[in-house]
C-alpha cells in the first residue's frame, strides 16, 4: 500500500491516487476526519450489534457523510 507523506500538524490536505491497492485517509483511528466542509472529528464508535438508526445517523452527519434534511 502507498502512504502518503504529510506533515504531522493538523491540516487540510488532498489525497492522491494511491496504489492498486487505495489511498488511506487518517492515519489512525484518533486522527480527526471531516468531509464537506465539516469540522474534523476523530472517528465515531458506535456498537454494531446495537446501534439505532439515529445514531448511524448523527455519525455519518457530524463526518459530513451525509447531510440532515
Amino acid at each position: 500500500m502507498t502512504v502518503l507523506a504529510v506533515d504531522t500538524q493538523p491540516s487540510v490536505w488532498a489525497a492522491a491516487p494511491g496504489s492498486g491497492e487505495g489511498t488511506l485517509v487518517g492515519r489512525n483511528a484518533d486522527t480527526p476526519l471531516g468531509f464537506c466542509g465539516t469540522t474534523p472529528i476523530v472517528r465515531p464508535e458506535l456498537d454494531a450489534a446495537t446501534a439505532t438508526a439515529p445514531q448511524i445517523a448523527a455519525a455519518l452527519i457530524a463526518l459530513g457523510l451525509v447531510a440532515q434534511s
